[in-house]
């Protein structure tokens, strides 16, 4: 067992960062009551109103290239991990410019509170934005099985985090399509920084559809030839395709957790 002073000592450490953050916010707000402060305000306002939406697809791109970098099977473990951890940061990032994004809407009045988590609540006229709606819950349920990833592992699920997983290659082209058709017409510079985003993006799903089949293909193979009547037995690594990455990010994560304590 942890000595008392060690359990203090990671439990202050775990502190800090909200520590960190409340004073950072309290600095923020002081600074905001005065005239300088309160201009910097406004123009940063300004500046994610216009350009929060944007900065999501950018996020979005980023986490599901990463994403599928992680899931390549030529990569070496080593870096498919870190891919995996780019992933999450870039995924946690967009998160954090939808509720930026959805907050300023909400704010100047070009969106109403239910209409930011049920899709098409504004009514008529407004499906563009009902699809932008889709496309953040879509995100929050990405994320969400992505931090309960493990769970999933866990009682030997693999297969239904990723059939769950994959709505995020639903939810980036209706971001794309809301932020194209909603609200003020893009400039020439957005509209190509989406149509590079798509390129990508497609690209990297292109290489992920090869593997998918094989894994499908084998996985009814091993199915097919099992007997009827077979002994109940323990699941062995090949029965899950990929159980090595699987197993490494396992190790891993339990190194971690073990240089914590």
């Amino acid at each position: 067992m942890p000595r008392p002073d060690a359990a203090l000592a990671g439990e202050r450490r775990r502190a800090r960062p909200a520590v960190a953050t409340l004073l950072l916010l309290v600095a923020v707000l002081a600074v905001a009551r005065t005239r300088p402060g309160a201009s910097a305000v406004l123009w940063a306002q300004d500046f994610l109103e216009f350009f929060s939406g944007v900065f999501t697809l950018v996020a979005l791109t980023a986490a599901v290239t990463a994403g599928v970098g992680a899931a390549q099977h030529r990569v070496p473990i080593r870096f498919r991990i870190l891919f995996q951890a780019a992933h999450r940061a870039m995924a946690v990032l967009a998160v954090g410019f939808l509720v930026t994004h959805i907050l300023l809407k909400i704010m100047e009045a070009h969106a109403g509170v239910l209409e930011a988590v049920v899709p098409f609540a504004g009514g008529a006229g407004r499906l563009y934005v009902g699809l932008g709606t889709i496309a953040g819950d879509l995100l929050v349920l990405a994320l969400v099985t992505g931090v309960l990833r493990g769970r999933f592992v866990a009682r030997s699920r693999p297969w239904l985090w990723r059939a769950v997983h994959a709505t995020a290659y639903v939810m980036w082209p209706l971001a794309m399509i809301h932020g194209l058709s909603a609200g003020r017409a893009p400039k020439s510079w957005v509209t190509w920084s989406y149509v590079i985003c798509f390129a990508v993006v497609m690209v990297a799903a292109a290489s992920r559809l090869p593997r998918m089949a094989r894994d499908r293909r084998m996985l009814g193979a091993r199915a097919h030839a099992r007997p009827q009547a077979a002994t109940p037995r323990t699941r062995s690594e090949a029965d899950v395709p990929d159980e090595k990455f699987w197993a490494s990010l396992r190790a891993e994560t339990g190194a971690r957790s073990g240089d914590r304590r």
